[in-house]
């Protein structure tokens, strides 16, 4: 209802200011038969008893050639849409093409891997090549160390990031390849057949709106407008898609590659898939290298633990050898005393405790030697009794 009450008077006019192009397509796929419209102009002394659809379809009967005009409008409204979208496609692959012929990081990062090849591959018929192909770069990973925890593209990235770093963000050289990876040239190449079939229709429809039957349809007017505009904006598209295939194709040889077996899109891939790889590669190795501090910290904590209680044991052995070695000294000290007498000498027992070896006193261990002779060690007052002597 609202298409009939409000777009009647405008859309086979030429004014599709307020039709989507989902609308217009929908009117194209359900428009009545060529039986069926002239069916529905019969009609015409009828039109207020037919229902609201019935209305509709009459008005659309009515309008001359209502079939190219609908499809000539979609074209209009999607023109601008495809162009929008064509443009920055072939501006990113043409960029992108420029990137990889003048970045050095990037061609300094082949040299090198093709002289780490040539040296693996030393003694062998592929030693002293000049070169390799471009999958090439997508299969170093393939490549295992000894060890099998890391790959050439570990080594690489360890190489670049030590030795070479100037070279090391390669990838920064090339913030376009990733665009135009995903633009497809077939995909183009059929946009623009479309475009150019379209352009060609509606140049043959106008030379039928020349002279409209009513002052009020504008289609002609707006629609040569448009093909005027849409004929320049074409031809723009198709002069750069031209540059473009030109651009890739010289790329394409300058990485020694033909042109005629390789297409862009595997091209662009090959290169951004050995990006990516090697990024990844660098976090690993960080990883790796934060992994390795770890486990060399916890090894040195262990070794320090190990040498405190190797020490701490060591102590503990050289406090009981030097009780032990007190203890020996004291025994000596007695045994001398009871072979001169003087163990058994009043006189000497009051006199000051004598020093030992390490500087202490012994008056605790001569007491204790005075009991292991049977003398009394009780503080109580005894009989004299005459001391005897050894003879």
């Amino acid at each position: 209802k609202a298409v009939v009450s409000t777009q009647s008077g405008h859309y086979g006019r030429g004014d599709d200011s307020s039709l989507s192009p989902s609308v217009m397509e929908s009117l194209l796929r359900f428009l009545p038969s060529g039986e069926d419209m002239a069916s529905l102009r019969l009609l015409k002394d009828e039109h207020d008893e037919l229902c609201t659809a019935e209305q509709f379809a009459f008005m659309l009967a009515n309008i001359p050639r209502i079939e190219p005009r609908l499809q000539a409008m979609v074209f209009k409204k999607k023109f601008f849409e495809e162009a929008k979208e064509i443009k920055p496609d072939l501006t990113y692959v043409i960029a992108a093409c420029e990137e990889l012929k003048t970045s050095e990081k990037f061609g300094k990062c082949l040299e090198l891997i093709l002289l780490i090849g040539n040296y693996m591959n030393s003694g062998s018929r592929n030693a002293e090549s000049y070169g390799f192909k471009l999958n090439f770069l997508t299969k170093l990973q393939n490549t295992k160390a000894h060890d099998n925890r890391s790959n050439m593209l570990h080594f690489l990235a360890n190489l670049l990031e030590n030795r070479y770093p100037q070279w090391v963000n390669f990838k920064d050289d090339l913030r376009n390849l990733e665009k135009a990876r995903r633009v497809s040239d077939d995909q183009l190449s059929k946009q623009l057949r479309g475009m150019k079939k379209s352009l060609t229709n509606l140049k043959k429809e106008l030379e039928f709106h020349k002279n409209p039957e009513s002052i009020d349809d504008r289609f002609g007017t707006e629609m040569n407008a448009f093909l005027e505009y849409a004929n320049d904006e074409y031809e723009k598209l198709e002069a750069t898609y031209t540059n473009m295939g030109k651009c890739v194709a010289e790329i394409i040889t300058f990485y020694g590659e033909d042109p005629k077996k390789t297409n862009a899109e595997e091209f662009f891939s090959d290169i951004v898939t050995f990006c990516n790889d090697f990024e990844t590669a660098r976090v690993e190795n960080a990883k790796m290298k934060e992994a390795k501090k770890r486990e060399e910290k916890q090894k040195e904590l262990k070794e320090k633990e190990k040498r405190r209680k190797e020490q701490k044991e060591k102590e503990r052995k050289d406090f009981i050898i030097d009780q032990q070695g007190e203890g020996e000294g004291v025994l000596d000290d007695l045994m001398d005393a009871l072979k001169t007498g003087q163990a058994y000498n009043r006189d000497n027992r009051r006199q000051k405790p004598r020093q030992t070896r390490d500087g202490g006193k012994k008056d605790r261990n001569l007491s204790r030697g005075r009991s292991q002779t049977g003398h009394s060690q009780s503080p109580r007052k005894k009989k004299k009794v005459p001391t005897a002597t050894l003879r």
